[in-house]
């Protein structure tokens, strides 16, 4: 990140490194709490779901989620949350080679020097209405002529950044669409174009460089221990090796180039789980702000708000109705209570590799057998 920010990369009102840092986190949690289904996160962590078998009882059911309550909420915080957080993450992973390519174009001259690297909502693009602005490709690159005429603007290249492994084919094609969107308008810091100042693309081809960034595909390592400690045991797993010590940088055209990110797909999604159990903490402060439940009177507000997401979790995992429904909230409590490597990725071998509940004795067992009783295994 500081690489990107001293390089000259231009992000929406940041003046730092730490401040792109926040402002990005600060989009994410935005981004969940303006959701339909924010409020309903908070309702899981309060009320959660019904702790017994069958049917809620009717003197529970203002004070339980429904069945159908419960696996939105669940589905929320899977897909939306985890998302959200791991969009986050890669983009800000994905400046530095970004940039990168940007310089060498340059140095090949075919690029202007004054051609600038715009990060996420630094630029805004015109709707199709033409009526709202909203964001547009995850990176552009600039050329901004102030006082030019008759098109003071150049649009000479874009970059879009995907969280998984899609196909080169439609990212590209993603890209074609945030060009066509481009042309109609956008806002650069306070200043706005209107399509009439727009030139899409460099020299007498309009030649627009286009960018895909996506993230290696090394697993985690699943390796792990005990040490004891002053509280008891204590799972030591083991930290991960990154197979490449840098970004590999690939020319697919002269005007097509594609990143892969020296960290994986699983790394960022074990990191985007992790900021997704600190955003439980973050709201458990805000619903216990009045104390927590007398049974965690030795807990903070923060720690019961963490203790309530792995509880109305397991909760949840009774009420399961399907298998799908199943494997988010076994996927959820685990990666919770283990940490995504083990949790994530612990498996049966009878049920079709179906995720099943962890538990620290799994853990003693699969150390001394290299699986459990129940033949599960961390794959």
């Amino acid at each position: 990140m500081k690489a990107s920010f001293d390089g000259g990369v231009i992000f929406h009102v940041a003046s730092d490194p730490l401040s792109v840092f926040r402002l990005a986190l600060a989009a994410s949690i935005r981004s969940i709490e303006s959701h339909p289904r924010g409020r309903l996160l908070q309702e899981f962590l309060r009320k959660g779901p019904y702790e017994g078998e069958g049917d809620i009882p009717p003197e529970l059911r203002d004070s339980r989620l429904s069945d159908d309550a419960t696996a939105e909420a669940i589905c929320f915080i899977y897909h939306h949350m985890v998302n959200s957080f791991k969009g986050a993450v890669t983009e800000m992973l994905a400046a530095a080679p970004c940039l990168r390519v940007l310089q060498h174009v340059q140095r090949e001259g075919n690029l202007p020097p004054d051609a600038r690297l715009y990060a996420g909502d630094s630029v805004a693009v015109t709707t199709t209405h033409g009526s709202e602005l909203q964001k547009g490709a995850d990176f552009h690159i600039l050329v901004e002529n102030i006082g030019a005429t008759p098109k003071p603007i150049i649009i000479a290249g874009v970059a879009e950044v995907k969280s998984y492994s899609p196909s080169l084919r439609v990212v590209e094609a993603q890209i074609d669409t945030h060009i066509v969107r481009i042309a109609r308008g956008l806002r650069v810091g306070a200043t706005d174009y209107p399509s009439e100042s727009i030139c899409v693309g460099l020299g007498k081809n309009h030649r627009v460089l286009r960018i895909v960034i996506v993230p290696d595909t090394w697993r985690l390592p699943r390796a792990y221990d005990f040490e004891t400690g002053e509280r008891g045991r204590i799972l030591c797993v083991k930290p991960p090796v990154l197979p490449r010590t840098t970004d590999q940088i690939s020319r697919l055209t002269e005007d097509r180039w594609q990143i892969t990110l020296k960290w994986s797909m699983e790394a960022i999604t074990s990191y985007a789980h992790d900021m997704t159990f600190w955003y439980m903490k973050k709201v458990g402060e805000a619903i216990y702000s009045d104390g927590v439940p007398k049974a965690w009177s030795y807990m903070t507000r923060a720690e019961a708000g963490r203790n309530a997401s792995k509880m109305m979790l397991y909760y949840a995992i009774l009420r399961c109705r399907d298998v799908y429904e199943e494997q988010r909230a076994i996927s959820l409590y685990n990666s919770y209570s283990f940490g995504y490597a083990l949790g994530a990725n612990f498996k049966d071998k009878n049920g079709r590799g179906r995720r099943r509940m962890l538990w620290l004795e799994d853990l003693d067992e699969i150390l001394q057998f290299g699986r459990t009783k129940g033949d599960c295994r961390i794959r």
